[in-house]
């Protein structure tokens, strides 16, 4: 096998557990950037009025959680490693590691020759923020992909 094969195989290996995990499961339309949601980033608020409020990740959740401020009865996200409901506030959650939200977007950024990016792209997703329901796994997670361990009310704090 070459040189180029090998780095594609390790590539595959690498990516694809991390993608496997929204292998057609989609949920719904994220209420703040519109992406499919993966069922293993999902996130659900429930609010005061009877309606609930479903995004893609915990990032748009606490974008909208933030903008809106309403009135919530409770916070659901799915936990990444088995899609798992988890109340969102006892939630562990790793931030900015190589997982990224499953919908692609719909056009590219202009490139130049070189196909580096010609201005910088707004991602409402980013950095990234998955789920956990044990220290352990989020510390297990960040360790092979990247990121540090934060609870929810350290991520909520910061939108304030």
């Amino acid at each position: 096998m070459d040189v180029g094969m090998r780095v594609a195989a390790a590539a595959m290996a690498i990516l694809l557990p991390l993608t496997a995990s929204c292998g057609g499961s989609r949920v719904a339309t994220c209420k703040q950037c519109g992406r499919d949601e993966c069922k293993n980033l999902a996130f659900t608020i429930a609010l005061a009025s009877g309606e609930s409020v479903d995004t893609c990740c915990p990032r748009c959740a606490l974008r909208y959680l933030a903008e809106k401020r309403p009135v919530v009865t409770r916070l659901a996200v799915r936990g990444f490693a088995d899609a798992r409901t988890l109340d969102a506030r006892k939630a562990l959650y790793v931030e900015g590691s190589d997982v990224h939200a499953c919908a692609k977007r719909e056009t590219a950024p202009a490139t130049d020759e070189r196909g580096c990016c010609l201005k910088a792209v707004y991602d409402r997703c980013e950095p990234s923020l998955v789920a956990f329901e044990s220290l352990g796994a989020a510390e297990s997670f960040a360790r092979d992909h990247g990121g540090f361990v934060r609870t929810f009310d350290e991520l909520e704090s910061e939108r304030r």
